[in-house]
């Protein structure tokens, strides 16, 4: 069973793709808020797969932050990033800081489960 950091400051987003994930036991999930909470989690639970959040502030796009430290810490990491900005820019940022994936919000479940079929 792989285990998949969730990373988004929304409690709802985090149970929602949660509650997804482990449907079908393939996998396990544990929950970060927060960019500090985040990288203490991936220290400490070391995921196979991030999903990361690229707004956990209204101001900042920290996420872009959190690929980066985890990047720099596990160059291999597979991080997946999850937002509702759709901007075609910003994908490809995320693609050329070391994401595996931009999965857009909403979460099509079928979409996330095909994403991490691929880890």
């Amino acid at each position: 069973m792989k285990k998949v950091l969730i990373v988004d400051n929304s409690s709802f987003m985090r149970k929602f793709v949660k509650k997804i994930i482990e449907k079908d036991g393939l996998y396990t999930a544990v929950e970060a808020v927060d960019k500090v909470t985040a990288m203490e989690m991936f220290n400490s639970e070391k995921p196979d797969i991030v999903l990361l959040d690229l707004n956990m502030t209204e101001s900042t796009m920290d996420g872009l932050e959190v690929l980066t430290d985890i990047l720099k810490i596990a160059p291999a990491a597979v991080v997946f990033i999850m937002s509702a900005v759709g901007h075609q820019k910003v994908k490809d940022q995320c693609i050329e800081l070391g994401a595996k994936g931009y999965i857009s919000k909403p979460i099509d479940s079928g979409v996330l489960l095909k994403e991490l079929g691929e880890y």
